[in-house]
């Protein structure tokens, strides 16, 4: 498999940082970029032109605050995750159901891995509650690796 490009969808838990750790490891190894891509929405019950006003700022779209909380709290999971400082890294926040934007980002192309962390949840509470990482394991045109729960990277794969 040739690899050029490897995503990494994150939630900020500590899975998803357990699976960008892994990912990292990974695009060190192979010597790629790696692509952090966070999926934020607005709720689906709030319009688009609902605005407003923080204390001592100034009246907003609340579209635009949620846009903006969702890239800070990037930048603080991505400074509270251990990352090799040789990898070229590249962030992203889509907006959408998550699997799906995953899923266009894929299709138009770029990365040849996917690596996601998963919640453990077996089942009926998986049947019932669903999972990005089994519909991006079902639905992708690239690979997906998937890190269950408990697993950090010692060393960065062979």
């Amino acid at each position: 498999m040739n690899v050029s490009r490897i995503l990494v969808p994150v939630d900020y838990s500590e899975q998803s940082r357990a699976a960008l750790e892994y990912g990292a490891a990974l695009a060190e190894a192979f010597a790629v970029p790696i692509d952090v891509v966070h999926c934020w929405d607005r709720p689906s019950y709030v319009p688009e032109n609902v605005y407003i006003e923080r204390p001592g700022g100034k009246r907003r779209p609340l579209v635009d605050v949620l846009r903006e909380d969702a890239e800070h709290e990037m930048s603080e999971f991505l400074g509270s995750t251990r990352l090799p400082s040789s990898i070229t890294i590249g962030r992203q926040l889509v907006n959408g159901e998550p699997a799906a934007a995953i899923l266009s980002r894929v299709q138009k192309g770029g990365a040849d891995l996917i690596v996601i962390g998963t919640n453990g949840r077996t089942g009926v509470r998986q049947l019932l509650l669903g999972s990005v990482a089994a519909r991006l394991v079902r639905l992708s045109p690239v690979p997906v690796i998937t890190i269950p729960p408990g697993v950090r990277p010692s060393q960065p794969p062979a």
